[in-house]
């Protein structure tokens, strides 16, 4: 959020300043920076959403573990073909890797 609000607000000084040189040459310039620029950010955004999924996966691995180890240790389960939570921490995992996997294309 902060980010964009930055990127705008860089993008407005950019504008004025090439509103007030009439050189074409510069003002060139300065709108091959914004594109850049926004290039950048978009590619730092992405990269930060990309880490943020890969700890929640690390996350959502780690409980899917912690169940697995209670219910076997408490009751002695080892077939979780029927138990809807399993499956749905299954699916949320896969959920978060397919998001991964569209965010690294």
């Amino acid at each position: 959020m902060h980010g964009k609000l930055i990127l705008n607000k860089i993008n407005q000084i950019l504008d004025k300043l090439a509103k007030f040189n009439n050189d074409n040459n510069l003002s060139g310039y300065i709108n091959k920076i914004k594109k850049n620029s926004k290039n950048i950010s978009e590619k730092s955004f992405n990269e930060i959403e990309l880490s943020k999924c890969k700890l929640e996966l690390t996350k959502k691995y780690y409980l899917l573990g912690k169940y697995i180890s209670k219910k076997y240790y408490n009751e002695k389960i080892l077939d979780f073909s029927y138990d809807e939570e399993y499956k749905k921490m299954c699916k949320d995992i896969d959920n978060i890797k397919n998001y991964i996997k569209n965010l690294s294309n």
